[in-house]
């Protein structure tokens, strides 16, 4: 799974406990409507349902449910992504600017260490600092 639609699910069910999650529904809700307009309804009725579960879930102190909703928001991207490769753009815009920003240090954290990944192939070298990846051949 790309690291980046990785890092937008977890952001999406963490962000859904904030203060800020009205604009993160807005956004998530406003990339349907350019991709899929007519699931926008239903969308919104997701991320409402997804806002209860983990709510409901950090009631309970149930961190397994809130990873499997993280999971199916994770799947539900991808798929999005797969299906409208130009939605990756808007996605990361979303990610950077309003779903990140919504969350918690501690959250920023979590969602930064799932982006800071790297793959070496074919005898390349790849220097990753923060989250800037730097390639190059020897």
């Amino acid at each position: 799974m790309d690291p980046m639609v990785q890092a937008a699910g977890t952001a999406v069910v963490q962000a859904m406990t904030t203060d800020g999650w009205q604009q993160v529904k807005r956004a998530v809700a406003g990339l349907w409507r350019r991709v899929r307009p007519g699931d926008v309804e239903r969308a919104g009725s997701e991320l409402d349902e997804l806002r209860r579960q983990v709510l409901q879930a950090r009631t309970d102190g149930d961190p397994e449910t809130e990873q499997a909703l993280e999971g199916a928001w994770r799947l539900k991207l991808q798929h999005l992504v797969r299906a409208h490769p130009a939605a990756a753009e808007e996605l990361q815009e979303i990610l950077d600017q309003v779903l990140t920003p919504a969350l918690p240090a501690a959250g920023q954290a979590r969602v930064g260490a799932i982006l800071m990944t790297g793959t070496s192939r074919d005898s390349s070298t790849f220097t990753q600092i923060g989250s800037q990846v730097n390639y190059g051949r020897p």
